[in-house]
């Protein structure tokens, strides 16, 4: 009994050293996400139109056939990006179940699947589905062409509604979360959990807004680009940072000692 629970304890203690190093891995993919989806949008809005504007049917549909080969590319870059976003806040969620917001670091984690999930089918909708619609507008007689139109528009709505429900989970939803799970533990700052939930607050207002008032200036010119977009990305950042900064850590010290442990314990979270 002795042999295995010192074998057990040198096995817990080699596996420190490989979760910290995971944990880089989700810094560096999460600023990876950060840095691609920055460059999208902007060869988006240089090379495509304006993302964050409401934008009519056939502008829409003209636009891309201006640009085919790089609307397709932007939304696969777009695609790999939510997926590299993922896997920084998996690696986030990871410290936080090591606390006593286990359940909603857990809660946050399939939030964030679900939305990654959602924001992978709204650019199969946007990126691909939508090409091939403009394409078969542009290849289309002119007595038939006008029949596309309203099946483009219908595609349109589709994809709202997809990034719309990718916003709740993702960006509204998991960071309100992982915040408040920031919030109850002692890991990392709190100021980073308070980002969360009010960024994600925000996205959680946006996304109704949007659905009840469709794409509109307001939601798509000023909501969505701060809700959406820039709180997310600062948020992202941060995170980042200190995951880099935890694959460093020689040891698990509470940066914020929590309130609810006895001294005796604090260290130990």
């Amino acid at each position: 009994m002795t042999e295995m629970t010192v074998l057990e304890n040198a096995t817990a203690t080699q596996a420190v050293p490989v979760r910290r190093s995971v944990y880089r891995v989700g810094a560096v993919a999460t600023l990876l996400g950060v840095v691609a989806g920055l460059v999208v949008t902007v060869v988006l809005e240089l090379g495509v139109q304006d993302p964050f504007g409401d934008v009519p049917t056939l502008t829409y549909l003209k636009g891309i056939l201006a640009a085919r080969n790089v609307w397709l590319v932007v939304h696969l870059v777009f695609a790999f990006v939510v997926l590299l976003k993922l896997v920084g806040l998996l690696s986030l969620g990871d410290i936080l179940e090591q606390g006593p917001a286990r359940p909603l670091a857990r809660a946050a984690g399939g939030l964030a699947i679900c939305g990654a999930a959602m924001f992978l089918i709204t650019m199969v909708h946007d990126g691909y589905l939508h090409e091939y619609l403009a394409t078969s507008w542009e290849q289309a007689n002119a007595a038939t062409r006008p029949e596309w139109v309203p099946i483009f528009a219908e595609g349109v709505r589709d994809t709202l509604g997809t990034e719309l429900g990718s916003l709740a989970a993702m960006t509204g939803l998991a960071p309100i979360g992982y915040g408040l799970a920031i919030l109850l533990g002692s890991r990392l700052p709190r100021w980073v959990g308070w980002l969360g939930v009010v960024g994600g607050l925000g996205a959680v207002f946006t996304t109704g807004y949007l659905w009840m008032t469709g794409n509109t200036d307001l939601g798509y010119a000023v909501l969505y680009p701060v809700f959406a977009t820039l709180l997310p990305l600062i948020w992202y950042v941060a995170i980042a940072v200190l995951l880099w900064r935890r694959g460093g850590a020689a040891g698990g010290q509470p940066v914020n000692p929590p309130r609810h442990a006895p001294p005796a314990n604090r260290a130990a979270y």
